[in-house]
């Protein structure tokens, strides 16, 4: 028979977690981890409190460390306010109760609104730790209204006493957090608190050592905690009242480091302002305003949508690498008002030295409910990585770190998941909803980059056409110098004017074919570079499918039909990158010395052919017209000519997602016209004085280069390049271009 079973005795019980006293110091080092943030931690909680004012006072700083001091002279911070104040109920089950929920349940009972209509800030129940980053001995006098003065004593020595080390079991006399005391009293009449309601906080026994630079950083993030008076943000409903004034003192006197600029000066000189606003959808409404050259305009745009930003000729990288299965963000809707300059060109009428070391230090800033979150708008602080993205991705689509600066508005109610993390170091990523925060914000300053590069573009235009003037004067110049010297008969003058002229003539001829030499190697670099991604693409399935077939050759004997189709397969793709090598042939620069009559048509079908793996069964291309157009030049011109053109207009017509794709190659034999047009999105009116400049693009990864090589290529060979505008002239809806070709 089976042995019973026999049930083992089980002993149970409970018991609740008894901290050591040290874990208070703990806490307070790893919650609050910057002296600054502490000091503004503190200053916020008088927000929360209804203070009109704040004062923060350092006495004695240089006597930090020393000992036996008198008093008087015993290193201290003071904050004081005259805020609601507590009473001694307050502080027995509020105050010393850490992470108490009271904040909380205010909030989430909608009584979180104080009387001036301030927004309750904290709700974690942790701020106060912050005392403790900034010294050992706490005292806390704090009054409220028709209530007695409190005043209660902490010392964090009795905590964790000094050179301990933390990773041994502390001895047996270490004090449990439940029988360490803080001792309070009841003072009739007040000893402090002077005013009718109010909280001083003075600490003692400084932890840190604050240095000059450490006030004079602390000072601008005082000055900057509450939003500022923008007439921008006031148009989007972002209006906080200004009823929160910070004062800060040393050794009794006031502490004055203000900037000589402030952002009135960068909002009031800024050369381009987008503001506006996220819904909850992406959806983006915003302004843009540029005054070099005077242009404004509004729009709406779904961020998301990628369709819809090509309509305007927009690309985000960040929103096609945080939204790529297209989810609706979760950070909630939100607000901002951003400034740019152009500081690679400085325009010296707007821009100084202060002002420009003023945009240098302030990036873009994030508010909450009128007060700022740290440490966003720090300088080096680049929360949208758009630095790295410049250097990793590409430097033209993102705007750059120290050109931007300005505001990002959120709220508790719009954003319940962006929340502060506990060492007020940032916010949370909660459900990815930062995130997608970080990702809309980005995408907005690539749309706002975007924007400003037509108007950069356009400001460069007008300094090319003033070049132009400048050397047609100086051209005129150098004639009637020519003339003047013909009259005189010194020899010696004679021969030092002539060999001037020499001079000048050799340096332009030389600067010419430099130029055309850049140019030509551009134009080729990228000719390369897609056919050398296409052919190592194919080389490397040719060695995979000869590898297979090799192996599958050692197991079976594979039949004559299998291997024919094996070396058609193989023979296609070689035919492929020999077709791709045979149009690079003629862009080199040593067979563009022989002229001859080159047929455009047959330019044509080379070209398409070459980009037959782009268009085939996605893009229909057409070439209409029976007669063709002869030009006598070199292959080479003609064919990058072709090139560059239909690489744009793959680009664009791939930015349709639910109309027919095509492309049309017109030949108008009579008048040696060529029609290039597509059905994409279209060359907006505002860009279309820019087009032609180098390095302007509104490709993702596009260089600028394109159009300019085109237009210079086709100058060479006395011909023109236009952009077709009047709709009825149009082939397609989209970009038309016409290229006149000169007889000769």
């Amino acid at each position: 028979m089976p042995k019973n079973n026999v049930m083992g005795r089980i002993t149970k019980g409970s018991e609740p977690f008894k901290p050591y006293a040290r874990l208070m110091n703990i806490l307070g080092d790893q919650l609050i981890t910057d002296k600054k943030v502490a000091v503004i931690e503190i200053v916020k909680n008088s927000y929360d409190a209804d203070a009109e004012n704040v004062r923060i006072r350092f006495n004695n700083l240089i006597n930090h460390g020393k000992t036996k001091l008198d008093l008087n002279n015993i290193p201290y911070i003071e904050i004081e306010d005259d805020g609601s104040g507590m009473t001694i109920d307050i502080i027995r089950k509020v105050w010393l109760r850490p992470a108490t929920p009271s904040k909380l349940e205010q909030k989430l009972s909608g009584k979180n609104i104080t009387k001036r209509g301030r927004i309750i800030q904290g709700e974690k129940g942790v701020g106060r730790f912050a005392i403790h980053k900034l010294g050992e001995k706490i005292d806390l006098y704090t009054k409220a209204l028709n209530k007695e003065e409190v005043h209660l004593t902490m010392d964090f020595r009795e905590y964790n006493p000094e050179n301990i080390n933390l990773f041994n079991q502390p001895p047996a006399d270490y004090k449990f957090l439940d029988s360490v005391t803080n001792d309070w009293s009841i003072n009739n009449p007040a000893t402090v608190i002077k005013k009718d309601k109010g909280t001083l906080i003075r600490i003692e026994n400084l932890r840190d050592i604050w240095t000059e630079n450490d006030l004079k950083q602390l000072y601008k993030s005082l000055k900057r905690l509450v939003s500022p008076v923008d007439e921008n943000a006031k148009k989007l409903g972002v209006d906080f009242k200004q009823d929160f004034s910070i004062h800060m003192e040393v050794d009794g006197k006031p502490y004055h480091n203000e900037d000589v600029i402030t952002f009135d000066d960068v909002i009031e000189r800024a050369q381009y302002t987008m503001i506006g606003s996220v819904d909850e959808n992406g959806i983006l409404d915003f302004e843009y305003t540029s005054t070099t050259p005077q242009r404004s305009f509004s729009r709406i745009v779904n961020l998301l949508n990628e369709e819809a930003l090509s309509k305007y000729n927009y690309n985000s990288y960040s929103i096609k690498n945080e939204f790529s299965e297209k989810k609706s963000p979760k950070c909630g809707s939100f607000k901002f008002t951003f400034y740019a300059f152009d500081l690679s060109k400085p325009d010296k009428m707007i821009l100084n030295k202060d002002l420009m070391a003023f945009i240098k230090d302030n990036f873009v800033y994030v508010h909450r409910d009128g007060l700022r979150v740290y440490p966003y708008g720090e300088k080096g602080i680049d929360w949208l990585n758009l630095d790295k993205l410049r250097s990793t991705y590409r430097a033209g689509q993102f705007i750059s770190y120290n050109d931007l600066t300005g505001f990002v508005y959120i709220s508790q109610k719009e954003n319940p998941l962006l929340k502060d993390s506990t060492n007020r170091q940032g916010i949370m990523d909660i459900e990815g909803a930062y995130g997608d925060f970080t990702a809309l914000v980005t995408a907005i300053t690539e749309l706002f980059n975007a924007e400003t590069k037509i108007d950069k573009g356009k400001t460069e235009l007008r300094r090319k056409k003033s070049f132009k003037d400048t050397n047609e004067v100086m051209a005129n110049a150098y004639k009637t110098l020519q003339k003047g010297l013909e009259r005189i008969e010194d020899k010696v003058i004679l021969e030092s004017a002539n060999r001037f002229f020499k001079t000048v003539e050799n340096h332009t001829k030389n600067i010419t074919e430099r130029l055309r030499t850049v140019e030509d190697l551009a134009g080729l670099g990228m000719a390369v570079e897609k056919a050398s991604h296409d052919g190592l693409a194919l080389l490397s399935k040719m060695r995979g499918n000869v590898k297979d077939f090799i192996e599958k050759t050692k197991k079976e004997s594979s039949d004559k039909d299998e291997l024919l189709d094996f070396l058609a397969e193989l023979d296609e793709n070689l035919s492929f990158i020999y077709d791709e090598m045979q149009i690079l042939q003629p862009l080199f620069k040593i067979q563009r010395k022989a002229l001859k009559n080159i047929s455009v048509t047959d330019s044509i079908v080379k070209v398409i052919r070459y980009f037959r793996r782009d268009i085939d069964n996605k893009i229909n291309v057409v070439i209409q017209g029976r007669d063709d157009i002869i030009v006598k030049t070199n292959q080479g011109l003609v064919l990058q000519v072709i090139i560059n053109l239909l690489d744009n207009a793959i680009f664009w017509v791939n930015k349709n997602e639910t109309i027919s794709k095509e492309i049309i190659f017109k030949i108008d034999s009579t008048n040696n016209f060529l029609y290039v047009a597509d059905n994409g999105p279209g060359i907006r009116e505002d860009v279309q004085a820019v087009i032609y400049n180098e390095f302007f693009s509104l490709k993702a990864d596009g260089r600028g280069l394109g159009l300019y090589i085109v237009r210079e290529i086709l100058m060479r060979i006395n011909a023109e390049i236009l952009l077709i505008q009047n709709e009825k002239d149009k082939l397609l809806p989209g970009a038309n271009f016409l290229i006149k070709f000169n007889q000769e």
